[in-house]
């Protein structure tokens, strides 16, 4: 589950520790009947803020990573004390982008993860804001929720937000705006729906949170979108009619897939003719050097690139055996023509069928 920063300093500021209180009570409950849980929470750098008396948010990098490190033991602060006064333990992990760009590190903060669960511990993550640097960012915690829902390979992310759900409109504004209670799949048409409010504390919005939602469903994980301002995880659990359930499609079986598919940031593309787009898209084939048009932007053996038709859709994402400047030198030869202008190692395919996904006509 994740908790957004307006939600954890209502809390904290308006008088309503009862309600997280209350969530923290139901998750114990749970997990003595063998359910899992992990928190995403934000609220670092507002709790920052507010000890400093800041009432918008800088944009100075610098300050908002002091403000992250002032905050931060703060905010772990609460949460232990909610939970030690229960009998149950936490455990502190902070994340940067790059554990997703790298699969051993991937690899490490998922053991990381189950252990402290393994120990009985509820693990409390957030993004590690006082040394990430931009590149580095995900940018908000709505989409590091959806990193952590893949680790955990979780059934469902509860998105906890300050109205309770996706509406027709924005309720703030429009009195008439209806509660969507079941999301089929997402697409444009429901992005169209939101108006997000500017503010100075917090990053995400409802966008951010959709696109959140549109990831782990895509991944097999169910989502609910629902207000953290008066927590009901007891009656999320128990299936009943509370905020937005977006429906999981089908799940990815094999991890190193879901790896990839969230690995957004790829470090460039090869562009392939339309007999190797139906071979991928249709036929469940690898990418061989013969389909292969040009590649755009360099980059090495081993790097996630994004599978391109000529129309410049991307059909697909995967890891390559070979970097830009050797799939230059044997795209579309035939297999037989390749091996001799291997130096180091052949491959009979640039991706392999195990090490890509495709993101049009799946069929994974």
């Amino acid at each position: 589950m994740k908790l957004g920063t307006k939600v954890l300093l209502a809390y904290d500021r308006d008088g309503m520790e009862a309600e997280i209180r209350r969530l923290v009570d139901d998750i114990v409950v749970f997990r003595n009947d063998g359910y899992e849980f992990s928190i995403v929470t934000s609220g670092a750098v507002g709790l920052g803020m507010k000890v400093l008396g800041l009432e918008t948010r800088p944009t100075d990098l610098k300050k908002i990573q002091a403000l992250a490190s002032i905050g931060q033991t703060l905010l772990m602060q609460k949460w232990n004390a909610l939970f030690e006064a229960r009998g149950v333990r936490t455990g502190q992990i902070l994340l940067t982008y790059d554990i997703i760009e790298d699969r051993n590190r991937f690899l490490h903060a998922r053991d990381c993860l189950r252990s402290l669960i393994d120990f009985q511990a509820v693990p409390i993550i957030n993004e590690n804001d006082s040394v990430a640097v931009e590149e580095l960012k995900f940018g908000d915690n709505d989409t590091l929720s959806a990193l952590t829902a893949i680790l955990m390979d979780a059934e469902l992310l509860v998105l906890f937000s300050d109205i309770d759900g996706l509406f027709s409109g924005n309720p703030h504004r429009r009195a008439d705006a209806k509660r969507i209670s079941y999301v089929d799949r997402i697409d444009d048409s429901l992005f169209a729906l939101i108006e997000d409010r500017q503010n100075g504390l917090s990053l995400g919005g409802m966008r951010s949170k959709l696109l959140a939602a549109q990831r782990s469903a895509s991944m097999g994980t169910g989502v609910v979108i629902t207000s953290g301002l008066h927590p009901n995880l007891r009656d999320i659990l128990e299936g009943r009619d509370v905020g937005t359930f977006i429906r999981p499609e089908k799940k990815y079986e094999k991890k190193r897939k879901r790896w990839i598919f969230f690995n957004h940031k790829i470090r460039g593309r090869i562009i392939v003719d339309e007999g190797a787009e139906n071979a991928l898209v249709h036929g469940s084939k690898s990418l061989l050097p013969g389909g292969i048009v040009r590649t755009e932007k360099d980059f090495p053996e081993g790097s996630i690139v994004g599978i391109y038709n000529l129309r410049n859709e991307m059909i697909g994402k995967g890891i390559t055996h070979y970097s830009s400047d050797e799939i230059e030198k044997i795209k579309g030869r035939r297999t037989d023509q390749v091996k001799p202008l291997s130096t180091k190692r052949f491959y009979e395919e640039v991706i392999h069928r195990d090490n890509m996904i495709m993101l049009a006509g799946r069929q994974e």
